[in-house]
């Protein structure tokens, strides 16, 4: 992973922020699966290294809809204000 949680400032950090970098920490966990799924020579390992990624990417693409909505809903707001 690219950013520790311990060195992180997440008083300073906006919501998107901190989206977007649970977005990075899934994808650096997906390719982390994938390329350990082929250093093995196990099948069942391989097939459980293959479905965690699997798993990440799923995870990233909710953080990627939760930072959307918020994007939208903040654009509503700001077009609330005009």
């Amino acid at each position: 992973m690219s950013h520790r949680p311990q060195d992180m400032k997440w008083g300073e950090m906006s919501i998107e922020e901190i989206l977007r970098f649970a977005i990075e920490d899934e994808e650096d966990a997906q390719e982390y699966y994938r390329h350990a799924s082929m250093l093995t020579g196990n099948t069942h390992t391989r097939d459980v290294l293959l479905r965690l990624a699997e798993m990440e990417k799923g995870h990233a693409e909710v953080l990627r809809q939760e930072l959307e909505e918020l994007r939208l809903e903040r654009e509503e707001e700001a077009g609330m204000a005009d």
